[in-house]
């Protein structure tokens, strides 16, 4: 096997491979604190997406049927041809994050739904700018569509649940990159090795949330 050590460096590989078996196998624990640095995320796509569609949507359309569409998202943010724009955007991101954070670590059933709504909003645009390569535009709408419908009801349903499957899948993706980095073992060993870790980790969490409510511990996530 070939490493690529001048690349990645056994320092990064030594911590990010605890993170992620961490995240993986043991996300639940700390959803205390996962849960309000996920909500950063969610805002910030959130409020970035709304941004595009107000004030760039012919644009935003022609940029993602285009060959590189992050790019061209990318380049309408910091290209520096639309300056206001540019700064609204901006600004959105820093605004969205930091609102959704300082939301959810308020408690309440009231806020607890309502950081459900934007994981799945965020996890569905994820996976939306994820098929971009892969499908054609409306067909990844459509897509997106129903996995956000579906999503959603999991996190109105059991947000604990959901997180321990979204904790899963990124932790063994990461565990998963890293390995394929250093060692290059190519598409096949990656996706895997990324299959039987997320189900690993998905049997871990799940296991240790029903623990915890047969002892009766109150939830981190309402």
């Amino acid at each position: 096997m070939h490493t690529d050590l001048p690349t990645l460096g056994a320092p990064v590989m030594i911590v990010g491979l605890l993170a992620g078996f961490f995240l993986c196998f043991y996300g639940n624990v700390a959803k205390k604190y996962l849960v309000p640095l996920r909500s950063v995320l969610s805002g910030a796509m959130v409020s970035l997406s709304v941004v595009f569609l107000i004030m760039r949507r012919e644009a935003l359309i022609t940029a993602l049927a285009g060959k590189d569409p992050i790019g061209a998202l990318l380049d309408m943010i910091i290209g520096g041809e639309h300056y206001l724009f540019s700064i609204i955007a901006l600004a959105s991101v820093a605004l969205g994050g930091l609102l959704l954070f300082a939301l959810a670590r308020k408690p309440g059933v009231v806020v607890a739904k309502i950081v459900a709504i934007f994981t799945a909003l965020s996890m569905a645009l994820f996976i939306f700018l994820l098929l971009l390569g892969f499908l054609p535009l409306r067909v990844n709408l459509l897509v997106s569509a129903l996995l956000l419908v579906s999503i959603l009801i999991f996190c109105m349903r059991d947000f604990a649940s959901y997180l321990a499957f979204e904790n899963s899948i990124g932790g063994a993706l990461l565990i998963s990159y890293l390995l394929e980095r250093f060692w290059h073992l190519g598409f096949l060993i990656f996706l895997t090795l990324t299959v039987i870790l997320t189900i690993l980790g998905i049997f871990s969490q799940l296991r240790s949330l029903r623990r915890r409510k047969a002892r009766g511990d109150a939830p981190d996530v309402q």
